[in-house]
């Protein structure tokens, strides 16, 4: 009994070897394996680190140390950075703000901050850039990992596109002010041949002694009228050429019956403007340098429209209406004429930079209106209707 109970125990303790022995194979085979896939997952984010399009940057959270770069931060700073003190890199003030405060952020948020900088590159190179800064855990340890996306093409592509923006205004603006000159020539005439007249009286008047204190002063106020309102025109003309695009509180209506009493009061003989608000207070906030741009570009069209119908003896008379109106906290500025409408043909491309239907047109216009009722968060469509066609612009309200 003792002989199979020792035989029993023997036979067991080599079972349970065995066991511990395929066991500890078992581990180790598991440890070989967890060895490999960190060899391979270090490998791999090495690879990415160091191969990244993007500048990448590693730094000690206590004391902004570098501890690991690629080398593509090696073309922004020219030199190697582990081991320095990161934001001593950047001689800008501002740019030093910039970063410490995104580190305080990242800290307290736990989430990635992003924001823009203008960085100095290699060969004293200016860049515009992206960066990122984001909490890096490892080993234990929180550090700060910062990458940098160099959006210098497209800063550079905006400033072009901002560039163009701004000659096509100009160009447009230029355009609007040959025909406010050709306006403001027809409307001086009638002031200036009242003052000819009024001269001749006093001449006259002084030949047979007739002047006296009240002829004098009736006449000198009348002159003094037909004096300020061409000084009035030419002042508006002067502020309509400023280039200056600073946003005031503007009444949609007042300004609009200042423009027809300052360019259209001597439309040609047979056309009419009609003018009326269910709101005459109303107010935007935007630039009344661009607010007269888009007015009178749409009232230009609708003259220009009706003048070719007329001389080709379509209709005898014209007509433009514009009215205003406050509708669910926007202003809507409506301008319709009787100039035949646009043809179905164009319709779609009406808005299209240097698309024109006209014989000498350079298409500006109306691509220029929408560009500045876009960037006031505005609109503007159009509908033909039986004589005609009406604009409908539409620009927020200024709650003040």
């Amino acid at each position: 009994m003792q002989r199979n109970k020792k035989i029993q125990d023997e036979e067991l303790m080599v079972d349970n070897q065995e066991r511990i022995q395929g066991f500890n194979q078992e581990l180790a085979k598991q440890v070989e394996y967890e060895i490999a896939q960190r060899m391979f997952s270090d490998y791999f984010s090495n690879y990415l680190f160091e191969n990244s399009l993007n500048p990448i940057v590693i730094i000690r959270d206590e004391d902004f140390k570098v501890i690991k770069s690629n080398s593509g931060a090696l073309e922004i700073f020219g030199k190697e950075i582990v081991g320095l003190d990161f934001i001593e890199l950047f001689s800008d003030k501002k740019n030093k703000e910039s970063i410490l405060e995104g580190i305080y952020k990242a800290r307290e948020s736990k989430k990635r901050q992003s924001f823009k900088m203008q960085l100095i590159g290699k060969n004293n190179q200016s860049l515009s850039a992206i960066v990122s800064i984001s909490l890096f855990y490892y080993m234990q340890k929180v550090d700060l990992c910062f990458t940098f996306v160099d959006i210098s093409d497209i800063v550079n592509l905006e400033k072009e596109l901002n560039d163009k923006r701004a000659m096509l205004a100009q160009k447009s603006k230029m355009e609007e002010m040959g025909k406010m000159l050709g306006n403001i020539a027809h409307q001086w005439k009638q002031p200036l041949n009242a003052l000819y007249l009024l001269c001749q009286n006093f001449k006259e008047m002084n030949k047979f002694g007739e002047i006296n204190a009240e002829n004098i002063e009736k006449y000198i106020n009348i002159m003094l009228g037909q004096i300020q309102f061409m000084s009035k025109t030419i002042e508006e003309f002067r502020e309509f050429y400023n280039p200056s695009k600073a946003k005031e509180e503007v009444c949609v209506y007042q300004e609009i019956k200042n423009i027809l009493e300052l360019f259209y009061r001597l439309v040609d003989k047979g056309i009419s403007i009609e003018l009326s608000s269910k709101d005459e207070k109303m107010q935007i906030f935007a630039s009344k340098n661009e607010f007269w741009q888009i007015i009178i570009v749409l009232i230009d069209n609708a003259l220009e429209a009706i003048k070719a119908r007329i001389q080709k003896g379509e209709i005898k008379e014209g007509n433009i209406k514009i009215t205003c109106q406050n509708k669910q906290g926007m202003c809507i500025i409506k301008v319709g004429d009787n100039g035949g409408g646009i043809c179905a043909e164009v319709a779609n491309r009406i808005f299209e930079t240097y698309f024109t239907t006209k014989e000498n047109g350079n298409g500006i216009g109306l691509s220029m209106v929408k560009m500045i009722l876009e960037k006031m968060r505005g609109d503007i469509t159009f509908a033909n209707h039986k004589e005609g066609v009406e604009f409908e612009v539409k620009i927020p309200l200024h709650r003040g």
